[in-house]
């Protein structure tokens, strides 16, 4: 997004807002993941409030106290659609996650909202033409008469400042979420989680070095620091990389087969798990197989806690159609084909040529599992640490002050209809 915002040449936001549109969905219809359209949401609307900021500085030049700011522009509406409070208020309570996806209501109230802002456009491209000034479109001939490049929007710098802003920000999600560890573990404890994390991982290695540091204070009354069991994700085996990871950064590790899981849930005291996007419900989109997991520690009573940040928030619910939960993986990964085949040209020779039909395996190697809201005990994120029931007023910038999940739907939607286009 950086990239194309800072090459190429946008006179405008209509025409900045289009493209990065235009690449948002082509990137959500490549690799379906909730935080990229988050993401791409977050850069709309920095640039919508950068576009909003500049025509409120407009309307507020043009407009002077002898004449109402009743020029002939018609400044005057634009100043009091803009003001704070006013004509935007009805937007500002649509970006909240409850109402995402009121988008009629949405339409009907800006449609009524900014009919006088258009009606003083009009009049404001009248009074030019009578004026003899060139408008927008004319200096777009006079500049491609010239051979000139369009200009520059003014306020495109602001906009990648924020942008870097943005990758700042993210590059320290996982971390501050890491910095929280010592809230959420304490010595003596035995952790269990499932498969590779990179964010589990963080926790887990800075919980055991602020332990051990504290342990060390403590002297006499010390105890032992956290363990840390890793299930290992077949038929992946992610596990495996996660425990030498453990291992290698001192933290006392155990590695156990997915079967196991049950077993050993008893003796555990906490699950940590990553995820891969949080729904507007609360449920969360897992790797395959961490289901098994939260339903093992909701029959023990042991607490389930998932580490995510707060960009890979949903504002979509699972009955979504727009929710993909069947990303399939290769099924190589659970039968392998060599001893398939073998099977087969064995059960051919033994039985005869119909064997090969009654033989037909169908394999499923699913990458993702949903974990309803009920499941789950807390969640840990980088602004803190929330319930569930808590997941709704996430999307609520005005309580976060973040703006992460915000879907801006008349401007940015991520429907399936539009994605198959995009595939054409």
């Amino acid at each position: 997004m950086r990239m194309l915002i800072s090459t190429q040449r946008h006179p405008d936001a209509a025409s900045l807002i289009e493209d990065v549109r235009t690449v948002g969905t082509k990137l959500q219809a490549a690799k379906p993941v909730a935080g990229i359209g988050n993401i791409v949401r977050r850069v709309l609307h920095m640039i919508r409030e950068e576009q909003q900021q500049e025509q409120l500085e407009r309307s507020e030049s043009c407009s002077t106290p002898g004449d109402g700011g009743k020029g002939p522009q018609g400044p005057g509406l634009l100043s009091q659609a803009f003001r704070p409070g006013m004509n935007l208020r009805g937007f500002n309570r649509a970006v909240s996650l409850s109402n995402l996806l009121d988008t009629p209501a949405m339409a009907d109230g800006l449609a009524s909202s900014f009919s006088g802002i258009l009606t003083a456009a009009v009049d404001a491209v009248a009074a030019q033409a009578a004026a003899g000034e060139p408008d927008s479109e004319g200096v777009k001939r006079q500049s491609s008469r010239k051979g000139r490049s369009p200009p520059q929007w003014s306020s495109k710098n602001n906009v990648i400042e924020l942008l870097n802003e943005l990758l700042d920000e993210l590059d320290g999600i996982e971390q501050q979420i890491a910095q929280q560890a010592v809230e959420h573990i304490h010595a003596n404890e035995v952790i269990l989680t499932f498969g590779m994390s990179d964010t589990t991982y963080l926790f887990l290695k800075e919980a055991s070095r602020k332990r051990e540091f504290q342990v060390r204070l403590a002297a006499a009354a010390a105890a032992a620091a956290a363990r840390v069991v890793v299930a290992e994700a077949a038929p992946r085996f992610d596990g495996h990389t996660m425990a030498r990871q453990l291992a290698d950064a001192k933290v006392q590790t155990t590695l156990i087969a997915d079967s196991a899981v049950f077993a050993m849930m008893a003796r555990a005291n906490k699950v940590l798990v990553g995820a891969h996007a949080v729904l507007a419900n609360g449920g969360v989109i897992v790797p395959a197989g961490v289901h098994m997991v939260a339903l093992a520690a909701k029959r023990h009573s042991i607490p389930f806690v998932v580490l995510v940040g707060l960009h890979k928030l949903s504002p979509l619910f699972p009955h979504d159609p727009d929710v993909t939960f069947n990303d399939f993986q290769s099924p190589g990964q659970v039968a392998d084909f060599d001893v398939l085949a073998e099977s087969f040209m064995r059960g051919d020779e033994q039985q005869g040529e119909d064997t090969a039909e009654c033989l037909s395996v169908e394999v499923h190697n699913p990458a993702y599992d949903y974990i309803p809201p009920h499941l789950i005990s807390l969640f840990v994120t980088d602004t803190g640490g929330y319930t569930p029931a808590y997941v709704y007023r996430w999307g609520d910038a005005g309580a976060m002050g973040t703006g992460w999940g915000l879907r801006e739907a008349l401007d940015y939607s991520l429907d399936k209809e539009m994605i198959d286009r995009m595939k054409l």
